[in-house]
């Protein structure tokens, strides 16, 4: 049986300290890839990426056990023309790593992957590089996986240009699910959780653009699947209603039935969490198939008071989909909704609209 730490947090440092002794695992000597979610260059407060206390505690207490070597290191979403430890300075993390903070996009390796969509993928060589990963997620909504956690930051072992060609490999939110779990499972070191629920996002716009929560925890376990279950417990759906819990348990990596997990500490579901539409999107497929599906899927808008008309979502968009007319227009013959261009969006302007607002659009050919 699996085992995950739920704490309400009160010391921050000693909530980490216990988190790490709950890993169970000898960081003495190692070379430990510490891996955050750094989407993009969103403040502290916005619940976007992982907290830069919680990424100092961390590095303090690593050190303190005797690691050979701590890197901080994430790949954000897209191309930016910065140095990326300028890019990503308003999130506090490359200051909150105390000199551990390390640009892995510019070399590379291929990592040989078991799927039905690639057979190798582009992966940082810090894969190959460290002994293990402490996986540092942000439990928040996502307009295309529901939910994302563990599972899903480790998206970030690849470049950021690279993450847009996945997209385009996929079919929809289950089959991107699917390729998730995949690089999961072909990661070559031990993949250890420590998941950032100082702040939370649910709703809609999720993960960059949704509603910020206070909820003052951090989850801890040696197995991304249970943690990721007990995040979706948390946010109060069943985790095997979430596609990478649901595919992850069937390949037998990690449970996604609540008796198979062990919860230690503080946990609590989540009062009025709001879960994407996506959730009602994902369960008609499985009854009415591809065609419906197709009309349910929910192609982004933009919202003209907040756009600054910068580009990046053309830019960044895999299958140059969108251009500017003065704002940003998705070409609904091309669009793929894989929400990129949501996620990338440094002014939350490109959100995803409700399954309902988006049928009547396509209903009546907008």
């Amino acid at each position: 049986m699996e085992r995950v730490l739920v704490r309400k947090v009160t010391d921050l440092s000693a909530a980490v300290t216990e988190a790490l002794d709950f890993l169970d695992y000898d960081f003495t000597g190692k070379r430990v890839w510490v891996k955050p979610n750094l989407l993009g260059p969103h403040p502290p407060a916005a619940g976007v990426t992982t907290d830069p206390e919680l990424v100092r505690s961390i590095v303090r207490e690593l050190k303190r056990r005797g690691v050979a070597t701590v890197r901080v290191a994430d790949n954000p979403a897209g191309r930016h023309a910065e140095r990326l430890a300028d890019y990503i300075a308003v999130t506090g993390v490359v200051e909150a790593s105390e000199g551990c903070f390390l640009d892995i996009a510019e070399h590379s390796i291929m990592l040989p992957l078991k799927s039905r969509f690639t057979p190798q993928i582009l992966v940082s060589s810090i894969v190959g590089e460290a002994d293990a990963i402490l996986n540092l997620p942000v439990l928040k909504t996502h307009a295309l996986t529901v939910l994302t956690g563990a599972v899903k930051n480790l998206f970030g072992v690849i470049p950021g240009l690279q993450k847009a060609h996945m997209h385009t490999l996929v079919k929809n939110g289950e089959e991107f699910a699917e390729l998730l779990v995949d690089i999961y499972q072909a990661l070559p070191v031990p993949v250890l959780s420590i998941m950032d629920a100082l702040r939370g996002m649910d709703g809609q716009n999720g993960p960059n653009g949704g509603r910020v929560l206070k909820l003052g925890r951090i989850l801890a376990a040696r197995n991304a699947v249970a943690l990721d279950s007990v995040m979706a417990l948390m946010a109060g759906v069943r985790p095997d209603r979430i596609h990478t819990n649901r595919i992850a348990a069937e390949r037998g990596l990690g449970p996604a039935r609540p008796e198979n997990i062990e919860v230690v500490g503080d946990f609590e579901v989540i009062p009025g969490f709001r879960l994407p539409s996506a959730r009602l999107a994902g369960s008609i497929t499985g009854i009415a198939g591809a065609t419906f599906y197709k009309l349910i899927q929910r192609r982004p808008l933009c919202d003209k008071k907040l756009c600054t008309r910068c580009r990046r979502c053309a830019n960044n968009c895999p299958v140059q989909a969108i251009s500017l007319s003065p704002y940003p227009t998705i070409n609904p013959r091309k669009c793929i909704t894989c929400y990129c261009c949501v996620e990338i969006c440094p002014e939350r302007a490109m959100v995803v609209p409700r399954a309902l607002r988006s049928l009547v659009r396509r209903v009546i050919g907008r």
